[in-house]
């Protein structure tokens, strides 16, 4: 710059420096306006970026977009405070953060987030040791037992094979005739329910604001003029069940405390989505 300015006058060279400086610090700030809006993705599991994704991407009106971002700060709002978490203000204020359905920090696309790679690979399984093999020793058999005939052995009946992903998870039926099966206690029960749900096309978690899971919550789905078409309570984390398309209202209760959300069931594939309360404890973990 001193070179190339050096045959211009003193003014000009000093408003030249001074352009550059603010060009600068513009894109600075443009820079740290972009990067204080993206939502700090620790925060939230891999099912529940996907799902507010999904919600934002089906929102058709500015007031369907500030539902998602309430639902959205009423989830993170608890665990932010735990971890020491700054939200951006769009969070905070309960409005969305554009026009469109991106969610910043999300990584939404198409209405969908995608999933974050785990950071470690999954240790192997140790591999058992060979057993050496003792072969058994017979007693001699004696001119008497060489002549008397063999017996026949009884047939052995075969036993089924159990299927851990269906076989171990009773279905059961509302008092409106809808399938749900409903539980995940336990690592077994986990994998169970990830092999159940492609065949239930409403399938919710139910946690505190600090990750804990909870059971004894009781959900009711109705219609838009009332009309209530499912009720359970659940018998841990996960309720999954199978209801005719449309958009309902759901609403959970757990110890006094309510929670709900508008719901809509496509025709196919499914929704996904986590209920939370921030100030209760779990009542049951996986």
């Amino acid at each position: 710059m001193p070179v190339l300015c050096s045959g211009l006058p003193q003014p000009i060279r000093w408003a030249l420096v001074c352009g550059v400086a603010v060009m600068s610090l513009s894109t600075y700030a443009q820079r740290a306006a972009a990067a204080s809006e993206d939502v700090p993705s620790q925060l939230l599991s891999d099912d529940e970026r996907i799902d507010f994704c999904s919600q934002m991407h089906r929102a058709a009106t500015p007031q369907e977009r500030s539902a998602v971002a309430a639902r959205m700060r009423d989830t993170l709002t608890p665990r932010a405070k735990g971890q020491g978490v700054a939200l951006p203000p769009w969070v905070v204020e309960a409005r969305p953060a554009s026009e469109g359905a991106n969610i910043p920090g999300l990584s939404c696309g198409a209405g969908a987030a995608r999933p974050r790679t785990p950071s470690t690979a999954p240790a192997p399984l140790p591999v058992p040791a060979q057993v050496r093999q003792t072969p058994e020793r017979k007693p001699p058999v004696t001119t008497h037992e060489a002549l008397a005939p063999a017996p026949v052995p009884a047939p052995v009946e075969e036993i089924p094979a159990r299927n851990t992903l269906s076989g171990d998870i009773p279905v059961a039926h509302d008092n409106h005739g809808v399938p749900y099966v409903t539980g995940g206690v336990g690592q077994d029960e986990v994998a169970a329910f990830r092999g159940l749900a492609s065949g239930y096309n409403m399938r919710a978690t139910f946690t505190t604001g600090s990750g804990e899971y909870l059971s004894g919550v009781a959900v009711q789905v109705a219609r838009a003029d009332g009309t209530v078409v499912f009720n359970a309570t659940s018998d841990g984390p996960y309720l999954f069940a199978r209801l005719p398309q449309g958009r309902y209202r759901l609403t959970a209760m757990l110890d006094g405390a309510q929670r709900s959300r508008e719901l809509y069931v496509p025709a196919r594939g499914g929704v996904r989505f986590t209920m939370v309360w921030p100030l209760l404890h779990a009542s049951s973990t996986n």
